[in-house]
């Protein structure tokens, strides 16, 4: 009868922690851990997005290669106010603002290639570089101003619960577009190879003329310099492949090097990621929360499954006192705001001269 019992106990044992029910714990904690880890990086993520959002909508990106920082005219922008975590019931906001101050408008990359442009020693082929890398960033830039200013017409609760993929399906699109892009640029910018500096004052601004038959040896050596780059073209397309994916990764990460100011506070990208996770939390909790009870059902087992749903059905009832389910108190709400982006003119102060095509300036020089 006792070693019956003793069988009949093992079974019961058995039935409520199944075999291996360590090591299934292990794996339950870890699976909960990188799941959680997830969570993190993608609610980071929607805070991203929601910044670039009223960054776009505030229009100061140098989407524009006529204006500052790509050259000297400085852009006349329409400072205005953004929505930023709007309530579920009353029409309520905090606010977001970007001013266009000295450190907003400064971009290092850019503000190095406009430097070298002005120049009296700028060479040909940095300009050639330069001009490629300028109209690839410039397009970034107007990317993601258009795209993320459409967003920001969306609810703010979808942005933060979509935006993320989004995101990623736009960087994933615009890398292909660049790729071409560039392809086109590396050939159509080979102009720069028939053109010379001809400021050997040390002083002042460059003064570019054409090369044309004319004179034979730079003439040759433009031609001897378009056939060395399109063989380069072709010889690195390996590396070139990488040269977009680069370039937006630079221009996403300097959007959210911006700083601006929420309810009159100097505010950054991370602050907005911080409060991300302080006004969404219900939502990141409930997506947790339901991760656990199938990751125990999953792991665990059945009674343990069951537990877990209880023990968090108590908590969100308030009979196990603990707040994870508890909203936080927005403050500084004010009435909602327009949505409409910011406006934005660039005067050039590029002085109009007549143009010929690129074939008559070879043969006949400077236009």
């Amino acid at each position: 009868m006792s070693d019956t019992s003793a069988l009949d106990d093992k079974k019961t044992d058995h039935s409520i922690f199944p075999e291996n029910f360590a090591s299934n714990l292990v794996g339950f904690l870890t699976s909960l851990l990188v799941f959680i880890l997830i969570v993190f990086i993608y609610f980071s993520g929607s805070g991203v997005v929601l910044y670039m959002c009223k960054l776009a909508q505030s229009n100061i990106l140098p989407t524009e290669e006529s204006c500052y920082p790509y050259t000297d005219s400085k852009p006349t922008i329409q400072p205005i106010k953004t929505n930023i975590f709007t309530t579920f019931t009353d029409e309520l906001s905090n606010k977001l603002v970007f001013p266009y101050d000295e450190y907003n408008t400064s971009d290092k990359m850019l503000d190095m290639f406009r430097e070298y442009k002005q120049k009296s020693s700028s060479h040909f082929l940095g300009n050639y570089f330069i001009s490629i890398m300028e109209k690839i960033m410039s397009f970034n830039y107007a990317t993601i101003n258009t795209v993320m200013n459409s967003l920001n017409s969306i609810p703010e609760t979808i942005l933060v619960l979509l935006g993320p993929l989004m995101s990623g399906l736009l960087f994933a699109m615009t890398i292909v577009l660049n790729w071409f892009y560039i392809v086109y640029l590396w050939f159509a910018n080979m102009a720069w190879f028939f053109k010379t500096n001809t400021n050997d004052s040390g002083d002042g601004l460059p003064e570019w003329e054409s090369v044309s038959v004319t004179d034979p040896l730079n003439f040759g050596l433009g031609i001897g310099l378009v056939i060395l780059f399109s063989i380069l073209f072709f010889v690195g397309a390996g590396v070139w492949i990488f040269m977009p994916f680069f370039v937006l990764s630079y221009c996403y990460l300097s959007c959210m090097m911006y700083k601006g100011l929420l309810d009159g506070k100097k505010a950054t990208s991370f602050t907005i990621i911080k409060d991300v996770f302080k006004y969404y939390k219900l939502s990141i909790v409930g997506i947790i929360s339901a991760f656990v009870v199938l990751l125990a059902f999953s792991k665990l087992g059945t009674m343990q499954g069951i537990f877990s749903l209880v023990v968090i059905g108590l908590i969100y009832g308030g009979i196990i006192s603990f707040d994870i389910f508890q909203p936080i108190q927005e403050t500084n709400l004010t009435p909602l705001v327009s949505y409409k982006q910011a406006t934005k003119k660039c005067i050039s102060t590029k002085v109009s001269t007549k143009k010929h095509g690129f074939l008559y300036n070879l043969i006949m020089g400077k236009g």
